[in-house]
């Protein structure tokens, strides 16, 4: 039907866009954010080229990432690199670089640092060591797979989970949900790479730990030899901390690794195990909560493909010390010591501690792994965007003091103010906040992480949760998703809209867009250094917003 000659413009972009509805050639609730987000770059047409937020000057961002200003004048010289001028800087101006554009690229023309023949041969006798004990069935499992070159393999249900996941994502407000019935069926149903005998001595520890992914027909265990020696990380740090005769096995790991590493064993550690998940990847992996924490070392590290990483939060570490330390250690510093052996140890002599099994995630003591060994740890390289919402943070903090004594609520404030104060110091932390709570919208508050080789996707349903609290996704997985719906066009094209939301290259752009239309107040830019003076008042303004 052709249209009216005196239809206007307006008129026949008002009929496409009820065409493509109506025909259902793309999903209406795309269609209308879609023309949301058009309208809003055509209201904002004028604004000049908009420049990066994280603009720094080429010696800034040579320390910042760790490479010589040279080499970045050099990327610029040869246009490998963009450099920019602000409005208004005059002709003298000295053009600035993006640091997270300057962290690409060095980790581009830098060389993965290699499994080496010396550390590999230090895992093996570590793990050798561990056969002589009750950790034999474990470590020997580990071992057969970095020497066998076992793999474990990419299966159809696996494919099938993940796809299960987006088409329930695809609903519509309140009808958006994690899993159909079909989905959680699928994720209680996979067999864990290495099953663990819970009645075994280490097996006991591991579940009473929160380490073992538990499968529908009782099966517990570890997905993949990375989450595995993940375990072994946990039973040596937390797990040796606690009074009761079990224990014992986990200061026997963390002792074992010390003969071998060293004091440096728990980095070498780490170490291994993002070697062992780059050698022995696996496509998809089901994460407990204490596993999710414990593995932000091993995520960032793999990031580096990049240089950048974007995590989003509702309950953020970095203003929240329960989100940050974890029950145990908040409770010794807020009543005014802690043991300062290691950044996860508590004061012996106060009894019996609840373990990680028995306890919310919220207060997970693993957590304060998540960030010292994750977040803050500077001898990994890259920007990592912390991203949280600030009505949720604002509710966090205010809900917790008013639980506390009247005499630890001071000592709280003090905690959080310097928690964060660390935090805007470390240069290549980038922290921003989404101001409205109705802004963090489905999608972030799933991604967990997200980096162009990998997704962490945090699971919130309760009957998923029963078996995973997030899922480590490779994102060379994610077309295989789409293929699987290949005897159905129609689902096919909604599936390819909505596994773009997973896909890093989006959730960057949504990151910068949410930037430009003030949705996301960045607090800190990457690359940005602060002396402890900055970082201090910085940190305690912000603190007292959310506390006003």
């Amino acid at each position: 039907m052709r249209p009216e000659q005196n239809e206007s413009i307006s008129d026949a972009l008002v009929n496409l866009a009820l065409a493509l509805g109506g025909s259902g050639a793309v999903p209406v609730p795309e269609l209308v954010r879609a023309l949301e987000r058009a309208a809003e770059r055509l209201r904002t047409a004028a604004v000049p080229t908009e420049l990066p937020h994280d603009l720094v000057s080429q010696a800034e961002a040579s320390r910042a990432i760790g490479v010589s200003r040279q080499a970045v004048n050099q990327w610029v010289r040869n246009g490998l690199l963009r450099s920019y001028v602000r409005p208004g800087a005059g002709g003298r101006a000295t053009p600035e670089v993006s640091l997270s554009e300057v962290a690409i690229a060095a980790n581009r023309r830098s060389r993965e640092v290699p499994f080496s023949g010396p550390r590999r041969r230090e895992l093996l006798d570590f793990l050798g060591l561990l056969e002589q004990h009750a950790t034999q069935p474990l470590a020997s499992a580990i071992r057969r797979s970095i020497e066998e070159e076992a793999s474990p393999r990419k299966t159809e249900e696996q494919s099938r989970i993940l796809r299960e996941f987006v088409i329930a994502a695809m609903g519509v407000g309140d009808k958006q949900q994690e899993f159909t019935a079909e989905g959680v069926e699928l994720l209680a149903g996979l067999s864990p790479w290495v099953e663990v005998d819970r009645g075994t001595e280490l097996g006991g520890l591991l579940d009473s730990l929160g380490l073992l992914v538990q499968s529908g027909d009782g099966r517990v265990g570890f997905d993949s030899p990375a989450t595995a020696l993940l375990g072994l990380v946990g039973v040596a740090t937390v797990g040796g901390q606690y009074p009761e005769p079990d224990s014992r096995i986990g200061r026997y790991v963390a002792l074992t690794a010390e003969d071998v590493w060293g004091e440096d064993w728990l980095e070498r550690l780490y170490d291994a195990v993002y070697h062992v998940g780059e050698l022995r990847p696996s496509p998809l992996t089901r994460y407990t909560a204490s596993l999710t924490y414990l593995d932000n070392h091993r995520f960032l590290r793999r990031a580096q493909a990049t240089g950048v990483s974007i995590s989003y939060a509702r309950g953020p570490g970095p203003i929240l010390p329960q989100r940050f330390y974890g029950a145990h250690v908040l409770d010794d510093v807020l009543d005014g010591g802690r043991d300062m052996s290691a950044p996860w140890a508590w004061l012996a002599g106060k009894g019996s501690r609840t373990r990680p099994g028995d306890m919310p995630s919220t207060e997970n003591p693993y957590r304060v792994l998540n960030y010292e060994y994750g977040l803050l740890d500077d001898s990994i390289h890259g920007i990592r965007r912390y991203c949280f919402s600030a009505a949720d943070a604002r509710a966090g903090l205010r809900g917790h003091l008013d639980r506390l004594p009247a005499g630890q609520r001071t000592a709280y404030v003090d905690c959080a103010i310097d928690t964060l104060a660390r935090t805007l110091g470390r240069s290549f932390v980038e922290l921003a906040s989404v101001n409205r709570q109705v802004d963090f919208d489905w999608w972030k508050d799933h991604i967990i992480r997200s980096s162009e080789r990998e997704i962490v996707i945090g699971l919130r349903d309760e009957r998923a949760r029963r078996t995973a609290h997030a899922l480590l996704v490779q994102t060379s997985m994610l077309p295989e998703v789409v293929e699987a719906a290949e005897s159905d066009a129609h689902l096919r094209d909604r599936l390819r809209i909505y596994v773009k939301n997973l896909e890093f290259d989006v959730v960057d752009a949504r990151y910068h867009d949410d930037i430009r239309r003030d949705v996301t107040r960045v607090i800190k830019p990457g690359g940005r250094s602060l002396d402890d003076d900055e970082a201090r008042a910085l940190a305690e303004a912000e603190i007292r917003t959310f506390l006003d």
